[in-house]
């Protein structure tokens, strides 16, 4: 599991949400731990850290809000 810094361009359904990596690939990730727990609000444009997985690295969970 790879940590990344990502770009939050569009809410999904079922708490999903469509992320922009720093190399313009793009990503579908859930809140995680702290940030599914306590129902952080994202919003497109917000910076987030998110952890991809090793076997599909086109998913992934949303670790932290950064700023």
């Amino acid at each position: 599991m790879t940590l990344v810094d990502a770009k939050v361009l569009e809410e999904l359904p079922s708490l999903l949400f469509r992320l922009e990596l720093n190399n313009q690939q793009s990503v579908l990730a859930h809140a995680a731990g702290a940030a599914g727990k306590n129902f952080v609000r994202l919003l497109p444009g917000d910076r987030v850290e998110v952890e991809l997985s090793a076997t599909d690295p086109t998913r992934g969970r949303i670790v932290k809000k950064i700023g």
